[in-house]
């Protein structure tokens, strides 16, 4: 992308906002278009997307982002154990191919490009969204896979409300936590804690013909704090402020070919996010600031061995919506995101800063819908290729859609991939390439019973995609633009469900293909031309039903997961994997008690995720939390 062209969007976006004017308090609904506090680039056009709000969230507080997302997203979650870390392949993509949102700001580590979902209490988050495909035109470097998007939201208008949830398992599991929010017409404060610790010493074997051993040094503590403030300084106006502060130890467990471990690690970090928001009668304002520090404490004394490295982040946002007529709708703003990190491994301390403006623009008649995306990144004053996207969506006949999508998507090198040493190759490529998808998505209801189903196709070409090797001659690994990964695929999902005035029932079913395929022979690492990628399923699938009557809900999830290769013992099998639930709550006027009882691994599978890493088979969480609502008198 030449820097013209660059300065020309730069110059473009920055007037758009001069033709905005200011509007009254209220939000308009037009047929085809609609303003409201959802970012525009949260619902990509043409790509499959999934949802859950709180009420879905509500009852699954007691476990961690990873676990749930592995359970209930039909996504690859790589997991090193239980408490241990957990990331993403999301269509063949790697960890760092997945952003993560908090409340519109990415929270993935700048040094590794990746994120630990086993960091994220559930009981924190108030919705999930998953974006699946490239959004690099959206949401910048890395959202080449997919985006998952974590959100906090204002309590009801008027209530107050306290609740506690205790839970305990297998393996020395104890999570306590509390919550509690006071809201009115005008202001409001939510506050959340939890605390969580396990011993993880559960029993396995490394082969059938071998006596099972038990887990050591798996123990893991976290406690954590969520405050949340929310004010409306005008009818149409409302500022936010979220201060997160977690603390977790975890000891690191040896792998099946170790004796023993005294690895430990601390993840420490604090989050704070501000937001303004106004809306007019065609148009939205909103600003983000985040401020970030993060600290991982590694310590192994049996090679004498500490690593401490740390990072700054600053994000910021500012951006405009704005409709007219009743098919038009464009979103523009600026984004700024400055970063600097601390490691033995650095000679100095790197800084980076990065500005993107970015433009959305939405095209809605009738049945159908377009919309075109367009991103400048600008990497210290250094231009970066123009990156579009273009999706469509709309329904071919009542009960038929139609969706498609095409963008260019990008990622940036780490910190790491440029400055560690030995091995950090500040002449590294973004890597680059394009994806395109379509799908079709069918829902009809007859008399009490509705069904849906879907199906998408999905392909990539990334080219430069950065791998950490040893090149011939060279004594120590580095990362260099030595590959070109292709990935394609088919998804297909069918759901049903059942309901009457006193019981409901429901089934779900998935299953995925993914070709996800290195087309560059490398020697070190071993990865042959056309071979698929380490540590992605060609095949994954699930299947759920549950059933409700008046309350009471019992809940099974099934799981396959297909063989995937590893970098050192070939190919590791494929597994199956069973999740059962009961609950029941009890409701009172003002108060609720809920019970449930949940079954892991429930055929006692003995499987690995990660070579060399041992998992855990059956096991149980018994739950018990206590809600109190009350709503406010109106004065």
């Amino acid at each position: 992308m030449p820097a013209k062209s660059g300065s020309l969007l730069c110059c473009f976006l920055a007037v758009l906002p001069l033709t905005a004017v200011a509007q009254p308090d209220t939000l308009l609904e037009l047929p085809a278009v609609v303003v409201s506090e959802t970012a525009v680039r949260s619902q990509t056009m043409g790509s499959r997307t999934r949802n859950w709000s709180d009420a879905a969230l509500r009852g699954r507080t007691y476990t961690n982002l990873g676990e749930w997302l592995s359970q209930e997203s039909g996504l690859f979650i790589k997991s090193y154990g239980l408490g241990s870390i957990a990331t993403t392949s999301i269509r063949g993509g790697s960890a760092d191919h997945t952003s993560v949102l908090w409340n519109g700001l990415p929270v993935q580590s700048p040094m590794l490009g990746q994120l630990d979902f086993s960091l994220f209490p559930l009981g924190f988050i108030d919705r999930v969204q998953i974006n699946f495909g490239g959004n690099s035109a959206a949401w910048g470097s890395g959202s080449i896979g997919g985006v998952v998007q974590l959100d906090n939201i204002s309590p009801a208008d008027s209530t107050y409300a306290l609740a506690g949830r205790t839970t305990i398992g297998s393996f020395g599991l104890q999570d306590h936590q509390l919550r509690g929010h006071y809201q009115n017409n005008r202001w409001g404060i939510q506050t959340r804690v939890f605390q969580r610790k396990a011993t993880n010493d559960f029993s396995y074997r490394i082969r059938p013909d071998l006596p099972e051993k038990t887990q050591t040094n798996a123990a893991l503590e976290q406690r954590g704090l969520l405050q949340s403030l929310y004010f409306k300084n005008r009818p149409n106006q409302q500022i936010s402020l979220h201060f997160w502060a977690q603390h977790s130890k975890r000891e690191i467990p040896p792998t099946t070919v170790q004796n023993q471990s005294l690895a430990t690690q601390a993840d420490r970090f604090i989050r704070t996010a501000l937001q303004w928001e106004a809306n007019g009668n065609t148009t939205v304002w909103k600003a983000r600031l985040g401020l970030f520090r993060e600290i991982i404490d590694y310590q192994d004394p049996q090679v004498l061995l500490q690593s401490l490295t740390s990072f700054w982040t600053i994000r910021g946002e500012i951006s405009g919506k704005k409709t007219w007529g009743d098919h038009h709708l464009m979103h523009y703003g600026l984004s700024y995101h400055w970063i600097t990190a601390e490691a033995d491994a650095y000679q100095t301390a790197p800084k980076q800063t990065r500005t993107a403006p970015f433009l959305v623009y939405r095209y809605g008649a009738g049945r159908w819908q377009l919309q075109f995306n367009l991103r400048q990144e600008i990497v210290d004053g250094k231009f970066q290729p123009l990156v579009p996207g273009l999706g469509i969506t709309g329904k071919l006949i009542p009960h038929i859609s139609i969706r498609g999508k095409v963008s260019r998507d990008y990622r940036l090198p780490t910190l790491n991939d440029l400055y560690w040493q030995p091995g950090g190759n500040p002449d590294l490529l973004p890597e680059s390439g394009w994806s395109q998808e379509g799908g079709l998505d069918w829902q009809q209801g007859f008399g009490r019973h509705r069904l849906s189903a879907g199906v998408t196709a999905f392909n990539r070409t990334i080219r430069n995609w950065i791998l950490w090797s040893r090149p011939e001659g060279q004594s120590f690994w580095s990362a260099n633009n030595i590959t070109k990964v292709h990935s394609r695929g088919l998804e297909y999902r069918l759901q049903w469900q059942f309901q009457t005035a006193a019981w409901s029932a429901g089934i779900s079913m998935g299953y995925d293909y993914i070709r996800s395929t290195n087309e560059i022979a490398i020697s070190q690492p071993r990865l042959e031309a056309g071979a698929q990628l380490v540590y992605v399923p060609e095949h994954q699938a699930f299947g759920q039903v549950y059933w409700q009557w008046n309350a009471l809900q019992i809940r099974y999830r099934h799981t396959y997961t297909g063989s995937v290769s590893s970098l050192n013992v070939g190919r590791l099998p494929a597994y199956h994997l069973g999740y059962a639930e009961i609950s029941y709550p009890v409701y009172w006027p003002k108060w609720q008690l809920s019970l449930f009882l949940q079954a892991n691994n429930l055929w006692n599978e003995s499987y690995r995720v990660i070579e060399r890493q041992p998992m855990p088979g059956r096991h149980f969480r018994l739950g018990l939390e206590i809600n109190f609502h009350q709503h406010l008198k109106k004065r």
